[in-house]
This record gives structure tokens, C-alpha cells and sequence, in this order.
């Protein structure tokens, strides 16, 4: 299974502008010629040197996040990202799962292309039974200029059960309820024998087996864990209700359910690149203090991350 991440940035899409990236290469540049490089063929050295998001950031697009084993593939959500799986994918069937409505989450749905092509195939599986009315309301005037009755690709909607294994284009896709204002589903996937679990967005108030009760079992038996860490916990207490978690509650999961890989997401989109790395840094200061000893793999995301499990 590979598990690769279109979209990692929480509510909305955001970049740096033109003058933060300006300030972000020259402190690069300096960077290079303090550490003693001097010439262009000295620069994948130094590219090298650097994990990828010191020289591109986290990302800028919204939740989209790719799962696949072999020819078969699931999208979670439609954020921003799964614009870029519509421009590069050669397929012409996609699978799409959507786990709530808020907009960072299928605001990159009208822009996915294979919407528009003759002969594309599009499954959209959801626990919600409103999905169908909110899709089509997204491809209408004044809002949007073309119409869901005219795009060309044959588009169905399906029924997940919740708390129950739902077979969708070869995986098993079991949905439970994250902690969320507004009714939210993180997704458990198998198949092979491998299982990734994807809980964003997830406020986390609840994580022991005995809080989360039967949504414990989005957690249990998980290879990777893909989960929302917007906030730290100096900062989420001004934000209680807004549905956002932390890295510290991610590592609790992790020790109460002997999870052994963790990915963090959900970018806050107000962050610049030194403010996640800034994030990240205390993360680590949590997981050395606490949690070093259960040996738990973990990094921060970003757009165009790709993991095997």
C-alpha cells in the first residue's frame, strides 16, 4: 500500500506571497555559502543537506490524499490538491471518498478534470446522505459557471455504512466519527494486510479506548496514522470546538493504541514556513520528553509526500 499526499494545508489554500518567498530564498542562498558551498554544481549538496520542506514549505493546497495498492487507488477528499491528481493521472476511473463538507475540503472538486472528459468514471462513496445534493450544488450558477447536469463524465454516488467494512474498488473502508463541530468521518483502509487510517479534520478531545468507544476502532491494528495537528497545545484552548488537533494528542493515540508511524497535517494556513518548522520543532520537544521510548516514526507532511506501508 502507498499512501501519497496531494493536499496537507488546513481550511484554506495558502503561500507564501512574493516577498516572503523572496526573504525565504535569500535566507537559502545565505545558508549555501555559510556552510562553505560555492559553486552550481555544489547545489544538489546542498539540496541534500535539507529535508524538503526547509526548501519548499509544507505546501499550499487543501486536503486531498491519494491511497493505492497496485492499479487501484482511492482519493480522500477534494481539497485543492486533487486538482493535480486530475491533471497527471492517466486512469480514467477514480474512486472518491469524502469525509465532510467544509470547504477546504471539496473546493478543489470543480476543478478536477476528469469531471469534463467523455468516458471517465466517477464513484463518490460517503457516510453522509446529503453528499449527491452537495457535490451537484457546486457545479451551479452564480457560484460556478458550468453545470453538474452538463459535465461529460459518468458520475455515481454510493452509501458507506459506518462502523462497517464497505468494500470500494478493492480496499475495505470502514468510517468512524472524529471530533468535529460538524459531522465528520475519519476513514480506516485495508487491504493486503495493511491498514492506514486517516483522521483529520479531528479535534481529538477523545483518545482512550474508553472515550472513543466503538471510533476506537479507527485506531486499532493501523500501519499509519494520517492526523490533524493544526494547533499545539498552547494555542488550542482559544480554539476549543473548532474541531483541530494537536501533535501531542496524535502521540497519545499512538501510545494508547501502539501505533508505530504518524503523519501530521492540517497545516494552519496562517503559518509561514518558519512557523511549521517553528511547530515541528516543539513537536519534537513533546515526543523526546515523552514519548521517545516508543520508538514512533514521525514527520510533519507536505504536498507530494509519499509513503509506503
Amino acid at each position: 500500500m502507498q499512501v501519497k499526499f496531494w493536499g496537507v494545508r488546513g481550511s484554506i489554500p495558502h503561500s507564501l506571497d512574493t516577498a516572503g518567498w523572496t526573504a525565504h530564498f535569500e535566507k537559502l542562498m545565505r545558508d549555501f555559502f555559510s556552510k562553505g558551498f560555492k559553486s552550481a554544481t555544489d547545489i544538489p549538496n546542498f539540496l541534500a543537506s535539507k529535508k524538503p520542506p526547509e526548501i519548499g514549505g509544507f505546501g499550499v493546497a487543501t486536503t486531498c490524499v491519494e491511497v493505492s495498492d497496485g492499479p487501484q487507488s482511492l482519493i480522500i477528499d477534494g481539497g485543492s490538491g486533487i486538482k493535480s491528481i486530475g491533471e497527471t493521472s492517466e486512469t480514467g476511473e477514480f474512486h472518491i471518498l469524502i469525509s465532510h463538507f467544509h470547504l477546504d475540503h471539496i473546493l478543489g472538486l470543480p476543478f478536477f478534470l476528469p469531471h469534463y472528459k467523455k468516458g471517465c468514471r466517477i464513484n463518490y462513496y460517503s457516510a453522509h446522505e446529503e453528499t449527491e445534493n452537495v457535490i451537484q450544488s457546486l457545479f451551479q450558477k452564480p457560484m460556478f459557471p458550468v453545470s453538474f447536469g452538463s459535465l461529460q463524465a459518468d458520475i455515481k454516488f454510493h452509501s458507506l455504512k459506518v462502523y462497517e467494512k464497505n468494500s470500494v474498488n478493492g480496499f475495505s473502508v470502514s468510517p468512524f466519527v472524529t471530533d468535529h463541530p460538524d459531522l465528520c468521518f475519519g476513514f480506516k483502509i485495508e487491504k493486503n494486510g495493511k491498514v492506514y487510517a486517516h483522521a483529520v479534520d479531528n479535534e481529538a478531545v477523545r483518545t482512550s479506548k474508553a472515550a472513543l468507544g466503538r471510533d476506537a476502532g479507527l485506531y486499532e491494528n493501523v500501519d499509519l496514522l494520517y492526523f490533524d495537528s493544526q494547533y499545539d497545545e498552547d494555542s488550542v484552548g482559544t480554539k476549543e470546538g473548532w474541531g483541530h488537533g494537536t501533535s501531542h494528542r496524535g502521540f497519545e493515540v499512538c501510545n494508547n493504541f501502539g501505533i508505530q508511524q504518524i503523519v501530521f497535517a492540517h497545516h494552519d494556513p496562517s503559518f509561514s514556513i518558519e512557523d511549521s518548522l517553528g511547530q515541528q520543532k516543539k513537536t519534537d520537544e513533546i515526543y523526546k520528553k515523552k514519548y521517545s521510548h516508543l520508538n514512533i516514526k514521525w514527520l510533519y507532511a507536505y504536498d507530494g509526500l509519499v509513503i509506503k506501508i
